[in-house]
């Protein structure tokens, strides 16, 4: 089973990650962007160089067509939790992109293969405040809380668009809250 976490930036993604990696010890954990070798190597562009929307977008694909066909098709009998895909990716890039075109390219970049079920860590807007506060921004977070909360509510609506079951939980909540309910729902859907 492919199982998304999905959540914008400081949401709690990368700890929850960390967290089932103790729980689900024969599961694949991959990331977006980043995970391949080619992916390192797109991800410090798409995060430290000045770049059009559309060389960025590119960018996003490749690293998850590159993910798709190198890891998660050859892997695709197994668990596999990613934080961010192909959700976040069309949520990011709609702000400045049709949506059916965005949903045509990744169908292509990933020959359809999305995830299955999808976690959103949703945070509100005096959490995202404080947690942005003690940290440095990379090119994304420069964008601003108004444009990170626009992409939390597009990441919700691209799953509800493209009927990919997901759950939604509060990412205010302390980080063991939220494992317990991750766990329980990916306990769920293994069995």
């Amino acid at each position: 089973m492919y199982i998304a976490i999905e959540g914008i930036d400081t949401s709690g993604k990368s700890t929850q990650i960390e967290m089932l990696k103790n729980e689900f010890k024969n599961a694949l954990f991959v990331k977006e962007p980043g995970f391949t070798k080619l992916g390192k190597k797109l991800r410090k562009i798409i995060f430290e160089d000045d770049i059009s929307k559309k060389a960025e977008l590119f960018l996003f694909l490749a690293d998850r067509s590159e993910l798709i066909e190198k890891v998660i098709k050859p892997n695709f009998n197994k668990l596999i939790i990613s934080d961010r895909s192909v959700i976040s990716g069309i949520a990011y890039a709609m702000s400045f992109f049709d949506f059916d075109l965005l949903v045509n390219l990744n169908h292509f970049a990933t020959d359809s293969i999305f995830p299955q079920f999808v976690i959103i860590l949703k945070l509100d807007e005096d959490t995202l405040k404080n947690r942005l506060s003690k940290k440095e921004h990379d090119n994304i977070e420069k964008r601003g809380i108004e444009y990170l909360l626009k992409i939390q509510d597009n990441i919700i609506s691209t799953c509800k668009r493209l009927e990919i079951p997901h759950l939604i939980i509060d990412a205010s909540n302390s980080a063991q809250d939220i494992n317990f309910r991750i766990k329980k729902a990916i306990s769920g859907l293994i069995k």
